[in-house]
């Protein structure tokens, strides 16, 4: 399959893409909204809900802007270098859940993140009031997969 085949029927099965993708697809989250799909060899998240998609890209778009200072990067326009993505996406999960639980000790994966976005808008109003400095600590400190040594 050519690319440019590949990304037109990507864009037709992901008509509204989830934007935490690449949690997903590393196992780091889970979402009741994320409808999962194989195309070629490559899987692929989209969202059943446009209002929580555009909720969503809210959120990750003030984790990348909160984590520029962390990721050591000046201006943020759109997705980050991959495994800068996967750090912003994974570790804000990740920070968000840990604000929510109040010192409970949690599991690594967010199970569900529609409904952990949806109690962040419960708890804090909107998603400019969560606290990001909080929340990027997460960020920083997750390291996603060690590198393979070749022999």
């Amino acid at each position: 399959m050519e690319e440019g085949e590949y990304k037109s029927t990507y864009n037709e099965l992901a008509s509204v893409r989830c934007v935490f993708e690449k949690a997903l697809t590393h196992q780091q989250a889970k979402c009741h909204q994320a409808k999962h799909f194989w195309l070629a060899d490559r899987e692929g998240y989209s969202c059943k809900s446009s209002e929580s998609s555009a909720i969503c890209h809210e959120l990750l778009e003030n984790l990348r802007k909160n984590s520029r200072f962390v990721l050591k990067v000046h201006d943020i326009n759109g997705p980050l270098p991959h495994n800068m993505e996967i750090r912003v996406q994974v570790g804000g999960l990740r920070g968000l859940r840990q604000q929510l639980a109040a010192g409970e000790a949690s599991a690594e994966r967010v199970d569900n993140v529609q409904a952990t976005v949806a109690q962040a808008l419960e708890k804090y109003g909107s998603l400019q009031n969560l606290p990001y400095s909080e929340i990027v600590q997460s960020v920083t400190q997750y390291q996603g997969r060690k590198r393979r040594q070749r022999d």
